[in-house]
């Protein structure tokens, strides 16, 4: 005959208040974790202060971005003549006021980029132009009214300057840190037009 000591197994009131533990647990990850990073929902403002917001922001831009066409062989392979460089620049806005920086490329060479605003998000536009190209001759490639922070891959559409114009539509400073890797000739901030 088989005996079992009942002495350690929990009591209801013990099963009731385990219960009762796990889902206050399971509910503060949901508020503090799932939804700021799944949907950019952030109630506590703890996934803004983990960075988890931002994970959010990259999955939607993803979804925008169009898929590249895909070959025969799936694989795509771009020779160049440049050197792979890193530049790196950061920008503070005031409050209304707006910026640009660009890279120069040729047709076909790519960089990757990454970009972070601290202070706010700010209105967000990447576009390029031909070199020595009239006022409204430009192509906008990605434009956001209210973003903190954007990264991706850019292969150039024709020889030029292509980056981005960020405004600060908010009441404090912002500064923007920009990243850009790939086979471009230089990172700056063009002159504001006459």
């Amino acid at each position: 005959m088989t005996t079992y000591d009942t002495t350690v197994l929990p009591t209801l009131p013990q099963l009731g208040k385990a219960t009762a533990v796990a889902l206050a647990v399971a509910g503060a990850i949901l508020v503090g974790a799932v939804l700021p990073a799944e949907y950019g929902i952030d109630p506590s403002g703890i996934g803004k202060a983990l960075g988890l917001t931002q994970l959010n922001g990259a999955a939607r831009q993803a979804a925008e971005v169009a898929p590249a066409p895909a070959t025969a062989t799936g694989a795509t392979v771009t020779q160049t003549e440049h050197a792979f460089r890193t530049d790196d620049m950061s920008i503070t806005l005031q409050p209304g006021e707006g910026a640009e920086v660009k890279a120069a490329i040729r047709k076909g060479e790519q960089f990757t980029f990454s970009w972070a605003s601290e202070g706010g998000p700010v209105k967000a536009d990447m576009h390029g132009e031909p070199f020595n190209a009239g006022p409204r001759e430009f192509s906008t490639y990605w434009k956001v009214a209210r973003q903190e922070a954007g990264r991706g891959t850019f292969t150039a559409p024709f020889d030029g300057i292509h980056g981005w114009f960020w405004r600060n539509k908010g009441k404090t400073p912002v500064t923007i840190r920009v990243l850009v890797s790939g086979f471009h000739d230089k990172l700056f901030r063009p002159e504001p037009a006459a």
